[in-house]
């Protein structure tokens, strides 16, 4: 999704060029325009930079290990060594700044913790803080890395789908530090909140840490997404809680079912608050809730509740390399019943043998989605009762 233009004046057929290279359509471009601009406002590298420097130099620290600041710019490809190692189950807390611009001409832009990716020993899991600020617990003894990537990841080791010359054509920065703890991250990150703090960005983290909920069993990141204790959330028992804005998440869970005559998908679910004011089928829009289902051929099947599209709108995924793997379909259309429990009841069956008419024989997972990072509104929601029926099998998911 490496749109970026780097120059605020770039002529439309230029413009137009990096989007078709990008595989956006020409269509989506009208609506570009049109995408709330977000009510935040940011601090300039100068004064993130310097305010995390004065606050780590002055205040006095037994938590902290070890600091380093950092600067990913639109060349680096994509891996850049952190120049800091940890162990095992060692915390480390990111506090990132800057933008990914798709175009500054049109005010489209996403925020960098969406994009920022970490690594450690150059191997899965990857971890995406996906708002400004989060902590990584290292998976492996070794070095760290860190990469910025907007879906782009083709592998769960962090393989890069997007080809090399898009990529660092790229209208992106991303500025931070890192900071290592001896032992507790939220203990560390109060140790500086004794000296104050920069643009909010320590007492979010200790909120975060001091909120953090693990998600029903079963329930996990798409390696291209993170935010599992930030967009989703256990809400009790047999229920999953999403609140998202300007982020985006995906959660996959197993399923082992055959892809048989009337299979059916049920889950209920209380939406109450949509965000996106666009149409969603477009790349500006394409802010959303939804329920989905993964098949064993690689392709995948979105359910979602639309602002304005009528129910059985179908297409492919605006997104860049999504488009080639990914269906959406409006079930429910504008908003009432928002706030409520709703029912919903699919047959998977017949819903892709009409839409995505591939080989697939079995349904492989079950997906919880949320975006807001095109127009950065609010989108929240409650899902419960997710399960899989056929003839022959039921399968409880949540």
């Amino acid at each position: 999704m490496c749109i970026g233009t780097a120059n605020t004046a770039l002529p439309r057929r230029r413009l137009l060029q990096l989007l078709g290279a990008a595989g956006l359509s020409a269509t989506a471009l009208k609506y570009v325009r049109h995408a709330e601009a977000g009510s935040m406002s940011f601090l300039d590298r100068d004064e993130f930079i310097g305010g995390l420097e004065r606050l780590l130099r002055n205040t006095r620290s037994t938590e902290l290990e070890e600091f380093k600041f950092f600067h990913l710019h639109n060349t680096d490809m994509p891996w850049k060594d952190l120049g800091m190692g940890a162990k095992h189950g060692q915390a480390v807390t990111f506090l990132v700044g800057g933008r990914i611009w798709l175009s500054r001409e049109h005010d489209l832009w996403v925020e960098p913790g969406v994009a920022f990716h970490v690594r450690s020993a150059g191997r899965k899991p990857m971890y995406n803080t996906m708002v400004n600020n989060g902590t990584m617990f290292a998976a492996h003894d070794g070095k760290i890395e860190i990469a910025r990537s907007l879906a782009e990841w083709i592998s769960e080791d962090g393989d890069l789908w997007t080809p090399p010359e898009p990529y660092q054509q790229a209208d992106a920065e991303i500025y931070g530090v890192a900071l290592k703890w001896k032992g507790d991250a939220e203990a560390g990150i109060r140790s500086l909140l004794a000296g104050g703090d920069v643009g909010g960005v320590l007492g979010e983290e200790r909120s975060r840490l001091a909120g953090s909920q693990p998600l029903p069993a079963g329930w996990h990141n798409h390696f291209n997404a993170g935010g599992d204790d930030v967009i989703f959330r256990s809400g009790g028992p047999g229920q999953i809680t999403c609140q998202s804005h300007k982020t985006g998440g995906l959660l996959r869970h197993p399923a082992d079912m055959p892809l048989a005559p009337n299979t059916r998908l049920r889950w209920k679910w209380m939406v109450e608050e949509l965000p996106s004011q666009l149409p969603e089928d477009q790349l500006a829009g394409h802010d959303y809730l939804s329920v989905g289902v993964e098949f064993d051929d690689g392709q995948d099947l979105t359910y979602f509740w639309s602002s304005n599209l009528p129910p059985g709108t179908t297409f492919r995924c605006p997104i860049p390399r999504w488009n080639e793997i990914e269906t959406h379909m409006v079930i429910r259309t504008g908003y009432e019943g928002l706030g409520q429990w709703v029912n919903e009841d699919r047959d998977v069956f017949a819903d892709y043998h009409t839409h995505v008419a591939g080989p697939a024989q079995n349904i492989v997972r079950v997906w919880l989605l949320a975006v807001t990072i095109f127009q950065r509104r609010h989108a929240a929601c409650r899902y419960a009762g997710i399960s899989l029926h056929s003839p022959a099998k039921e399968l409880v998911i949540l």
